[in-house]
Order: C-alpha cells, then structure tokens, then sequence
C-alpha cells in the first residue's frame, strides 16, 4: 500500500500496481503525469461531487484499438449505430425533456490516436498553420533573392564561361558546376537553420508554457524532419539554381567575346528575370507586412478594450479543502479566511470568488427572467459566479445601479443576484432591472426552480476570453449557497507590491486549518496569458514581415545596383551627349517603380485571398481593412525606392569619361 497524492487529492490509501518508463506521457502530448488511478476510483476523490455524474464537467478521453483489418470509418459507422442505445443508457435523468432530446441525437466522431491528445495543438491550430505559411513565404523571398545573386553572378561570369565553351568545356559540366555551387549554399544554410531550428522551437514552446499549464514536449528533430529538411534543400537549390545556370551557359561564345560586346549584350532590356523575381519579392514582403500590421493592431485592440476589472496587484490564493471539510461548513470556513485575510498588513481590500475571469473556468446556466420569453433554449444561458461582498471594490468593477452583497444576503434572506449591462440589455431592455426577478434551476433538481431579485448592476467584465463581445455574467452571493465547491479563490488586493503576501496569507490559514492546500498566482499575469496567443502571433509575424522587408530591400538593391554596373556604357553615353543627372536617376528608378506596381498589384490580390485564412485570429478589424493595406503599400514603397536611390544616385555621379574609358 502506499499513500496516493496527485490532482491536489490526498489522504487516500492505493496499492501501487506499475510504473511506467519515464518517456510515457499517456494521451496528453504537451504535458505528463506523475500518477495515474483507475477511472471508477474517481468518486473516492470527489465523493460529494463526483466528475462521473456532473451535469458540465467534460473531462473524459476514450481510447480504442481496433481489430485487425478494420479501418476507422467501419469503426465509426459500427459506434454509430450503438450511439441511440448507449445515450439512452446514459442520459441524465436530470436534464429537461429539450436537453434530453439533443442528448440522445449525439453521435460518435473517430480520429487516429497517433498524434494523442493535445489542448495546446487545439488550442493553437490556426496560429501555427498561419506561422508556418509566414516562414514559408521568407523562405520563398529569401530563395528569390539567392536567385537573383545567382542570375547576376552568373552574368558576371559570361566572359569566363565562354571562354570555358570556346577551349571546349561540355555545357552540362559547367551546369553541373553551377548547380555544385547552388547546393553547397542551400545545403550549408539548411545546416544552419537546422541549428537555429533547435533553438528556435525551444523559444516557441516558452512562448506557448504558462505558470499553470507548462509545456513538456520533445523538441528533438526526428528523421523524418531530418529527412524534410535535406529535401527541401536539395529542391531548393535545384530550383533556384538551374535557371541561373542554363541562362549563363546559353549565350554564345562569339557574341560575349566581341570587343565592347558587354554593353550590347546587357542593356536595359536584360535581367528581365531578375526584375520578375524581385516582384515576386515585393508582394510576399507586401502580404507579409499586411499580416504583421493585423496581427499588432490585434493585439493593441485587445488591450485597448479592457477587461472590465484591474488586476494589477492582486494576489490569487486558491484555498482547496480537500474532501476534508464537509460542504454545509465550507461558507463558514470560506467567511472567517476572508476576516483573516483582510486583517493582513498590506492588504488594502479582499474578497472570494468561485471562480476567476479568463482563468479557464466557466460556469454556465439556463435562467428564467421576469417577463422574458427566450426564444430558445440557448437564448436564456447566461455565465454564473459566486462572490463576496466586496468582490467589485476588491477588481474595481463598478455599481452602476442598486447595491453589492452585504452580511444581510444570508440563507433566510431572499435570495440576491447582480447581474451585468449586457445581462440587463438582453432581458430587460432599458427598463431597470433592479427589482426584477430571475429564476434558476436548482443543481442537479431541474424540477426545483429558485427565484432571485436582483440588487445590483455592473459594468460588463470579461469572463472567459478578452475577446467577448457580450460577458452576459450574473453573480451570486457566497453565503446564500450550503453546497460549495471544495476549491475556492481569494483576491487580495495589496497595498504594495503582492509578491510580500505569501508568507502571511499562509500563517492565516494555518491559524484556522493548516490541513489545506493553497495555491499563489497573480491576477495579472492569468490576464497576460489569456492573450499569450495574440501576443506571440504578433511578436513573430512582426518579426518575419521585418525580415521579408530587410531581404527584399537587399533584392532589390541587388538587382539595382547590378543593373547599374552593366549599363554603365549607356549611362555615360546620356551623360556625354548632355543628360541631366536627374534624368540619369529617373531613368534607374522608373524601371524600379514597374516593378515595384507590379508587385504591389499582385501582393494585394493575395492579401486579399489568404485574408479569409486569418479572420478567426482577429478583432477589431477586417482583412482588407483599407487603412492598413494603404499603411503598408506607403512603408513597402518607400523602403523599395530607398533601397533603389542608393544606386541611381551612383549611377548619376558617373564620371562619363571613365565610364567609357572602361567599356
């Protein structure tokens, strides 16, 4: 036998039957367990508010091998047709006659297990696939730029590989060189992402941890990544390779070798692939910088909002009775924590709350307003919370009418709620709704229906995410309930900093039961993680839309000053017969400005049809908002013709005597 402690459960004797190898997480992917008890022990644990019979407690996964030669749609069809029996097995004979029926209408969906569970990888499905398709376009801008150095490297080098054709070198073997030297580049900087790779997913999965769910996952690339990796190289290379390498060796031999054939060879028609390449460029970084500039303003939107509350210096205690306190004592114990707490040094007010905003707990309910006819089921479900008095002073929620909870709100008294703005929209309109009365089906007794009057209203507060366009909450009072959950939270607001009140929240607890557990975190940090999503789309779409900027600059300076370089003939020409040096840097920058329309043209037309991909990632704006697309067309041209200046400026400094003494 050996004492079981796990899941904040304690005290229960268990024989130890096995022990796993370290590396088995069970189901769960992105976090691991220390022990495991059998499914039907688990009223033991909560044996006065067991998960198994819990109306809103979700929390069971099933796990099936199936026979060999079956496939998983035979599976799924076979469950299926057992689906009308097993609900009817099953259905809560509490629920209403309408939940009952929706209940029995449930069918069964089949997924390979393979890939196990995962809350995280649910959680951030479309956020990763929107990251993954961001770092795939700075891998196809970055590629375009390896190409256009390749382009112009190669046409540099068409005096040298003529020449090689001339004496008799075989086309193929200098394309082979070529490709040689593509591969090692694109080979070396697969090694090189391969180790910024390893760091990187090691920064993401920090990203994604929290104080209350930390990610534990295996970042160690595999062969299969291994093997990805080594292929995408090898593509890469191979494709942005071989057109620079065929376009060096098809030039004739006697055509470069002609005396002043440079200038002829290379004029202003020339490169065309280059400049197409550097369009391509340019609407990638434009679709890029668009995603960048929605994902911040998203984020800035939800900040701006607000939540409805502060949370900055509070300080959570999660009290947990641990099966140790019978529930028809639980109220009293919750009241004389809370005096105590209050009386601590440094606390400037607190309160107690069943639940805490955006923490990832929810409670839900049907309600039954007072001359209010629901036009569905659904209509009539509103967010439950249970509070203290004090609670709104406590998070600076204010009372916009009526009164908080006070030490009247008792048992015998009549039965108080508070409801919010949105709350009272719904159901009462404009009139007040002070007065009015809202009734609630008792837990676990949809035949017993309790009426409340409500008290008080309150301004709207976020409940389960940032993003809420209608909290639609009611709040109950703590000691009009004789069957408390064992768990309960207290929000101490401190004078101070609240990182000084563990030590002393501690010592009052132990003055009144030391027996129990208690859990710090605070108020603030549970608000940052709820945008840690926001926040981290954000950081890294801004960071790659940047990058995609910074590489197409350097492209387009590339194939600018490059351009530049090979018509130096030409321009000296102009300046000699009298060109101004104005119309010299007009003459550089007008082939830019095409390519630039060009590629703004086509990284609008994609801006607007991967917007639709995005939308659900954000609030407060729309895909093609017309203010950003402007935004960042203006950033994306203006940093193209900087990047453009640079060589028409050389190029109209151009000394036309040296210019043709070179040719």
């Amino acid at each position: 036998m050996c004492w079981a402690r796990a899941c904040g459960w304690t005290g229960t004797p268990s024989r130890l039957w096995g022990v796993t190898p370290p590396w088995f997480t069970g189901l769960d992917v992105d976090n691991v367990y220390d022990v495991a008890i059998p499914i039907g022990c688990e009223p033991v644990f909560h044996n006065d508010r067991s998960w198994l019979t819990a109306r809103s407690t979700w929390w069971l996964r099933l796990l099936g091998r199936l026979p060999r030669g079956t496939t998983l749609q035979q599976a799924e069809a076979r469950l299926n047709s057992l689906a009308p029996e097993i609900n009817r097995a099953t259905l809560p004979t509490s629920w209403d006659p309408r939940d009952q029926k929706e209940y029995l209408a449930h069918t069964f969906a089949l997924r390979p297990a393979g890939t196990g569970f995962s809350e995280t990888r649910d959680l951030y499905k479309t956020a990763l696939y929107t990251l993954m398709a961001v770092v795939g376009m700075v891998l196809l801008i970055a590629c375009a730029n390896i190409a256009n150095l390749m382009l112009a490297r190669g046409a540099a080098r068409q005096r040298e590989i003529s020449i090689r054709l001339a004496i008799g070198a075989g086309r193929r073997r200098l394309i082979r060189q070529l490709l040689t030297e593509s591969l090692l580049l694109a080979g070396l900087g697969a090694a090189g992402g391969l180790l910024f790779a390893r760091w990187g997913s090691g920064v993401l999965v920090r990203f994604f941890s929290t104080q209350r769910n930390p990610l534990e996952l295996d970042i160690s690339p595999d062969w299969a990544v291994l093997g990805f990796t080594s292929a995408a190289a090898v593509v890469t290379g191979l494709l942005f390779g071989l057109a620079p390498a065929f376009r060096a060796t098809r030039v004739a031999p006697n055509s470069v070798l002609k005396e002043n054939a440079r200038g002829a060879v290379t004029g202003g028609t020339r490169f065309r692939l280059g400049k197409a390449l550097v369009a391509v460029q340019v609407a990638l970084s434009l679709v890029l910088l668009v995603a960048a500039g929605l994902f911040l303003s998203t984020f800035r939107n939800l900040l701006a909002k607000g939540t409805g509350f502060r949370a900055d210096n509070i300080l959570i205690a999660q009290v947990d009775t641990l099966e140790k306190v019978p529930k028809e004592r639980r109220v009293a114990l919750y009241q004389e924590l809370l005096e105590r707490f209050r009386a601590l040094p440094g606390v400037a007010s607190a309160c107690g709350a069943a639940i805490t905003p955006v923490s990832g707990m929810a409670w839900n309910n049907y309600i039954y307003p007072q001359d209010y006819q629901a036009k569905s089921r659904r209509d009539a479900v509103v967010w439950f919370n249970r509070v203290s008095p004090g609670y709104f002073h406590t998070v600076q929620t204010p009372i916009l009418m009526g009164r908080d909870f006070n030490a009247s709100d008792t048992m015998s008294a009549t039965k108080a709620i508070i409801i919010d703005e949105s709350t009272a929209r719904r159901f009462f309109g404009r009139t007040s709704p002070i007065g009015k009365t809202i009734g609630i089906d008792s837990e676990g007794k949809p035949t017993v229906r309790e009426t409340y009057q409500v008290v008080g209203l309150v301004r709207d507060a976020v409940y389960q995410s940032t993003r809420e366009k209608d909290s639609r909450t009611v709040y109950l009072a703590l000691a009009q309930e004789n069957d408390l959950w064992r768990s309960f939270y207290f929000l101490l607001r401190a004078s101070g900093a609240p990182s000084g009140l563990p030590p002393s929240v501690r010592g009052a607890l132990a003055g009144v039961n030391p027996g129990l557990s208690l859990e710090f975190r605070l108020f603030d940090s549970i608000v940052g993680e709820s945008l840690l999503q926001e926040r981290t789309v954000a950081l890294l779409s801004s960071f790659f839309g940047g990058l995609a900027l910074v590489l197409a600059m350097i492209g387009l300076y590339g194939v600018n000053a490059y351009s530049v370089a090979r018509r130096q003939a030409e321009i000296g020409i102009r300046l000699a017969l009298g060109a101004s040096r104005a119309s010299v840097v007009w003459l550089v920058l007008r082939d830019v400005a095409l390519v630039l329309a060009a590629g703004i043209v086509v990284g609008l037309a994609g801006v607007l049809a991967a917007g639709r991909l995005v939308e659900s990632l954000l609030y407060g704006l729309k895909p093609a908002d017309p203010a950003m697309l402007a935004g960042c067309s203006a950033l994306l041209a203006a940093s193209a013709v900087f990047a453009a200046w640079l060589p028409a400026r050389r190029a109209a400094r151009l000394d036309p005597v040296t210019a043709l003494r070179e040719e």
